[in-house]
């Protein structure tokens, strides 16, 4: 067993002692408290192997230099120092992991991190993490000229709650790990490190730790901490490469990003939570602008963008809207159809004679009245449809040609397309409905007439009424989407 890992088994075998203080940063580690005898007993096991790189010293309550297994029912401090450079920093415990990770000058010089707590190897941008298992070695320390420095993007108010120096340490290499003690406390940090990257301005309140967004509108928002930041990771890790590893333009994508997460930001909520919300949407929304940026160099993409959403709302709204007004129509137009055959039923009721040629001629005007009404409804929705599809084509070429396909058909012909189909599944539902109610009022006009007899005409509905119902419930289940039925 190696002398690294004799050390990490007597700091774990230490804290089960009551008291116990364990820290450590490269090159020192220090525990104190009262030990039990097995703890004792594996550092004695360390105190007693040849290590020439290490220096000890273990110290009694009464300030006497001692060595482990003479300690009987009493506190100790236990003290190791070596030589740990700054390209390669030496850990034995977790804590000093989590130590060096928050310390932002050490960290951004490494080269290699050597633990002996956990086995896990993986890779930064900065440097790279391995198993501590043989005598400490000496690597030149990392120049940091090239690193990206978020808090050149990132105004930090407060000293105690800034941005990270380097964003490369926070980006890992290889895809996640997702394995081993040293891995998880990384991907926690890295959590907070990016999140304080992306925001425009980090500042304290009292003891609050905030951000600012300076979108439209822009945001003071709570900074708040990550449930769990291994739901995270992907997200995190795509949002800190697109915005300071994808170009030159770090300002312009760190603009757009954070603009895009202060639009629409949910309400009472920490940067933190939204973050692992909006990430996504965001990152798609800030991409979309940046390109429009790159192919136009135009200050007017943002104003353009803009009007093309709008543009593309009003449309939508509209056509939501003449969905329902068609709907509406219906209903009342068959509202009068019923109101009309129920003054015929009411006077069949009280015996009081009616003119069979005036109802008839009754039944035959409101058929008509709904039938011409229903189609002006229609050659105005249809004159609507048309007026947009020859428009769309201008809006491409004059207006927002500085998207390629792909985006502008995610950004303005898919949504569109979906509420035209919406208003043509109401169109067919209605269509249905007036013909159906039509049809009822020419039959009755025929009934009053004596044309056609109600004895007759009985048993022919009889015989194929379940046809019919198959047909209206096969006819129905086709205009609902697809989703309801999976669903």
């Amino acid at each position: 067993m190696s002398l690294s890992t004799m050390v990490h088994a007597a700091v774990e075998a230490s804290r089960s002692g009551d008291g116990v203080l364990i820290s450590e940063d490269p090159g020192n580690l220090h525990v104190s408290g009262k030990l039990s005898p097995a703890a004792l007993a594996a550092w004695q096991a360390v105190w007693e192997a040849p290590a020439p790189w290490l220096s000890k010293t273990c110290i009694d309550s009464f300030g006497d230099h001692v060595i482990p297994n003479s300690v009987q029912d009493d506190e100790v401090r236990i003290n190791l120092t070596f030589a740990s450079s700054i390209g390669a920093p030496h850990l034995f415990t977790e804590e000093g992991w989590r130590s060096l990770l928050y310390n932002d000058g050490f960290l951004g010089s490494a080269v290699s991190v050597f633990l002996a707590f956990d086995n896990v190897s993986f890779e930064t941008l900065a440097f790279t993490i391995t198993h501590w298992t043989d005598d400490p070695i000496d690597l030149e320390s990392r120049s940091r000229t090239a690193d990206i420095n978020p808090r050149r993007y990132v105004r930090c108010q407060s000293p105690e709650f800034m941005a990270p120096r380097s964003i490369e340490p926070w980006i890992c290499k290889a895809p996640e790990v997702n394995a081993g003690v040293a891995w998880h406390r990384w991907q926690s940090v890295m959590a907070v490190m990016i999140a304080r990257s992306l925001p425009n301005e980090l500042y304290k309140d009292g003891e609050n730790a905030r951000v600012t967004l300076a979108g439209q509108p822009p945001r003071n928002l709570e900074f708040g901490i990550f449930e769990d930041a291994t739901t995270n990771y992907d997200s995190l890790q795509e949002l800190a490469r697109w915005v300071y590893l994808e170009g030159a333009d770090i300002e312009v994508r760190h603009t757009f990003l954070s603009t895009e997460l202060a639009r629409e930001w949910p309400a009472q909520l920490a940067f933190c939570e939204g973050l692992t919300k909006k990430a996504a949407q965001a990152l798609e929304s800030a991409k979309l602008l940046y390109k429009a940026h790159l192919r136009t160099g135009s200050k007017d993409t943002l104003k353009s963008l803009a009007d093309l959403r709008k543009t593309l709302a009003d449309e939508v709204q509209k056509l939501m809207q003449q969905a329902r007004d068609l709907s509406n129509s219906v209903w009342k137009d068959v509202s009068i159809a019923i109101g009309v055959v129920a003054v015929r039923l009411a006077l069949d009721a009280t015996k009081v004679a009616a003119s069979a040629t005036a109802f008839s001629m009754v039944y035959i005007i409101v058929a008509l009245y709904i039938g011409v009404s229903y189609w002006f409804s229609l050659a105005t929705n249809a004159r609507f449809l048309a007026v947009i599809n020859t428009d769309r084509p201008v809006w491409r070429n004059k207006l927002y040609g500085f998207l390629d396909e792909a985006d502008y058909k995610a950004l303005a012909e898919e949504p569109l397309a979906r509420a035209v189909d919406a208003y043509k599944t109401i169109r067919k539902l209605t269509t249905v409905v007036v013909f159906l109610v039509v049809f009822a009022l020419v039959l009755a006009s025929l009934v009053e007439l004596d044309i056609i007899s109600v004895s007759a005409l009985l048993p022919a509905v009889k015989a194929h009424v379940l046809t019919l119902c198959n047909w209206s419930l096969g006819f129905l289940t086709s205009l609902l989407p697809r989703e309801m039925l999976n669903g």
